[in-house]
């Protein structure tokens, strides 16, 4: 069994949150999947509020998954596409369901050591189809380490042109140069058993 936990109220994530207390006061543990309706909202309202909605009921471990539909929005993709992303971003960030590779990256400053959105990009380009995978990108050894504590690879500048790499929180290759530095972390994660090849997606003829 399955519950459906809808509700209209415009401020119904108190509403739910009560009826997750009944539930465990009952001692009903069945997967619950919380529902919404957003209507006439605009596209960024509507993240803000699926976000709210649902997130922080997440966060907090009530609800297995999001049931959301929006009417009379105007979004650059299609109405599937972008309840599609919100949802699994909303489950990402809750740690609800992990389906993608997640990063951390500083904001960059006077410190930085490389081109911090190259190198992001690059390094996003060879490994955004790993899931339950963390990668810290960090401009440098000032904040970097303590900043990215909870990832799994770190990829942090620590000199002009210098790169270390971390597994956890542990140096494991030490002022790397940075033109093979990528490739060094993606053997780094090949090392540790969390490396899979990408799917080849083929079309018909």
């Amino acid at each position: 069994v399955v519950l459906i936990l809808a509700t209209n109220n415009l401020h119904g994530m108190a509403e739910q949150r009560k009826v997750f207390f009944e539930l465990m006061n009952s001692e009903i543990k069945c997967p619950v999947i919380l529902k919404r309706e957003y209507n006439d909202l605009s596209e960024l309202q509507t993240l803000l509020y699926s976000s709210t909605d649902f997130g922080a009921l997440m966060i907090d471990g009530f609800g297995d998954g999001t049931w959301f539909s929006t009417s009379n929005i105007k979004h650059q993709t299609s109405n599937l596409a972008f309840i599609n992303r919100t949802s699994f971003g909303i489950l990402q960030a809750t740690r609800t369901r992990i389906s993608k590779t997640e990063y951390i990256s500083c904001p960059s400053c006077g410190r930085t050591l490389f081109d911090l959105q190259e190198v992001t990009a690059k390094i996003r380009s060879r490994t955004n189809h790993l899931k339950e995978v963390k990668i810290a990108i960090m401009g440098c050894i000032v904040n970097g380490p303590g900043e990215m504590a909870d990832a799994d690879f770190g990829y942090v500048g620590s000199g002009p042109g210098k790169i270390t790499l971390y597994r956890g929180k542990e140096i494991v290759r030490r002022n790397l140069d940075s033109k093979i530095a990528v490739d060094e972390l993606i053997g780094l994660i090949k090392g540790n058993g969390m490396w899979v090849e990408p799917e080849k997606v083929t079309f018909p003829l």
